[in-house]
């Protein structure tokens, strides 16, 4: 299984962004790496909650939320995909951890293994996992500058 671990400091409260992070079908505000999203299920956020995710350029992803601790975290799984790599498993944990002077950790880690075998794994090194590296950092400075921007200062 590769994991990916990524992490910024954005300086918001742990309130303000978690209330971002919550806004579960809504991912497409702050993350560059979606062309669009909403969710497919009638709860909007909460354990069971589904989404889908048109990605940039191209694939769209189905994803549910295997576990919510609220106010700190939640896992997605993603469930069904079209034109992504070919996961046999893919799961994603976004949490928040106060810090001083209104700061919050935010940490983004992805979990998966691929399809096929050798295949999987050579396809994982030659260029999966780097898509996926910078997929977490781009979406973690979308979070920052979106977080910080002034309007959300108030909040």
């Amino acid at each position: 299984m590769t994991i990916i671990e990524k992490e910024a400091i954005i300086d918001r409260s742990k309130e303000v962004i978690w209330d971002i992070l919550a806004d579960y079908g809504n991912i497409q505000k702050f993350n560059p790496n979606i062309k669009s999203s909403h969710c497919t299920s009638q709860i909007a956020n909460g354990l069971g909650a589904t989404r889908q995710c048109e990605l940039k350029p191209i694939g769209v992803i189905q994803e549910r939320i295997i576990r919510w601790v609220e106010g700190r975290s939640y896992t997605v799984e993603i469930y069904q995909g079209e034109k992504v790599p070919p996961f046999q498993e893919c799961i994603a944990t976004l949490s928040v951890e106060r810090l001083e002077a209104g700061q919050t950790l935010v940490r983004f880690v992805i979990q998966y293994d691929l399809k096929y075998g050798f295949l999987g794994k050579a396809m994982d090194n030659i260029m999966v996992r780097s898509q996926f590296t910078t997929a977490a950092e781009t979406l973690l400075a979308g979070l920052k500058g979106y977080a910080e921007e002034p309007m959300r200062s108030r909040a």
